[in-house]
């Protein structure tokens, strides 16, 4: 058979064979939008190592249907680990969770079929209202038993689900989480690491503890060969965080990092040392006087949060001014989190204020809601896409111009901007 008729075989094969994505989608090269087969109102992000070097793949939901940011965040992760990574595109806050599960279970199957990937190689990966839907997905009307979470915790799967949550210091979640974390604490297959964040995607360095969760638990199953080099890697890591926490005279810290590497290592390793610095810290005097202050100052964030839901719009602008201005000076010398977190509440707050108020096109209150929401959480493109939407609605085009300004330099999802015609031809107006 001649070169080009081998070709034309393989094309028409291709065509009449209901060839797999896997043989278009490039190793190396992010795909931030793929259509579903059979609806192509549903899409997916994808991104398949450039070294495959595993069966696995987490499945990301992200409140706002951005599939593609994870996806791109984790890209060098899933370069090292050998783990393909899928953004649900599908997947939104505001959307009925039995929407949100019919979308996933459509895009699992094409995943299965295009990918040679089974239920058991997945993992589902969630943060904030993306969490909620990762932990309705896994173990609902499917075999999925991993997954991880974030910034925000809902029903919780059967217990023979394996959890891993992250809960960041500064997150104004952070005491739900601790409460989800308490209601586990039965579950062996169930744990949560603390981390410097804020209500956001971990960080690269934090996230890579999630890829070496499911590859060290997928090796102690006897699933996937052993691999002493990220097992090794993993040790010499979480050894350098108790020793770096010591010396810190972070004896807190020290002392969680031993419980990680203790629960991440069982197992697989001798974490002999681990046991034995965990019991160490665990007779300190400054480690029980950590605790205690820990203690205190959630009891005090509880309160504060309570007073600032009550007098959310008893209080005029120029006292949130004030109170916010106060929380910021005082919140990057604040070793417990706990005004960054206060400021998170309010910026999640008024979120929510907001989305009603829209629904409910009231002007008045969003010009509040907004004005609080903007100085709250200013680096936040969320506010800033909603005040061009409220320039809008009042007509200002101007306003709505540097607004929307604001949310792109931010880094608002394109893709929610060209959803709005009018937002959209704004942007056009700028651009020319």
């Amino acid at each position: 058979m001649k070169k080009s008729s081998i070709v034309l075989f393989l094309v028409v094969a291709c065509f009449t064979s209901a060839c797999s994505h896997q043989s278009i989608v490039e190793t190396g090269k992010i795909y931030p939008h793929i259509p579903l087969e059979k609806d192509t109102s549903l899409s997916y992000a994808i991104y398949i190592p450039k070294k495959i070097k595993t069966n696995l793949a987490f499945i990301f939901f992200d409140p706002h249907g951005s599939g593609f940011l994870p996806v791109q965040l984790y890209q060098p992760l899933a370069d090292e680990f050998g783990i393909t990574l899928i953004g649900n595109n599908n997947s939104a806050n505001g959307m009925d969770f039995s929407l949100i599960a019919s979308h996933f279970a459509a895009l699992l199957n094409e995943i299965k079929k295009n990918y040679l990937l089974n239920e058991a190689a997945i993992a589902l990966w969630g943060f904030s209202g993306g969490a909620k839907a990762a932990l309705f997905n896994t173990g609902f009307k499917n075999n999925i038993q991993y997954c991880i979470y974030g910034g925000a915790v809902s029903q919780t799967p059967n217990n023979n689900t394996n959890l891993l949550g992250f809960n960041g210091k500064q997150d104004m979640n952070y005491t739900d989480l601790l409460e989800f974390a308490l209601q586990q604490s039965q579950n062996a297959h169930h744990f949560q690491i603390e981390f410097n964040g804020k209500h956001a995607w971990v960080d690269t360095a934090t996230a890579k503890d999630a890829f070496r969760w499911l590859l060290l638990e997928k090796m102690r199953h006897k699933e996937i060969p052993t691999n002493p080099k990220i097992i090794q890697d993993a040790y010499n890591s979480y050894q350098k965080e108790v020793k770096k926490a010591r010396s810190d005279k972070q004896y807190l810290v020290a002392y969680q990092a031993c419980i990680k590497a203790i629960y991440l290592l069982k197992s697989t390793t001798d974490i002999n040392y681990f046991v034995q610095q965990r019991e160490e810290l665990s007779k300190m005097p400054l480690l029980k006087k950590e605790v205690e202050k820990w203690q205190t100052t959630l009891q005090q964030e509880v309160q504060l949060k309570s007073q600032y839901s009550a007098t959310y719009f008893s209080k005029d602008t120029v006292y949130w001014k004030s109170l916010i201005e106060q929380l910021q000076k005082t919140a990057p010398t604040d070793v417990t989190g706990m005004q960054a977190r206060l400021l998170g509440f309010l910026s999640l707050m008024s979120y929510s204020y907001a989305v009603r108020a829209f629904a409910e096109n009231n002007l008045a209150a969003l010009s509040q809601i907004l004005f609080i929401y903007q100085h709250a959480d200013p680096t936040n493109a969320e506010q800033a896409f909603m005040r061009a939407k409220l320039f809008l609605l009042e007509n200002n085009i101007d306003g709505a111009k540097a607004a929307l300004q604001d949310a792109i330099q931010l880094g608002i999802d394109s893709n929610r901007i060209a959803a709005d015609a009018t937002l959209k031809e704004i942007i056009f107006s700028i651009k020319n």
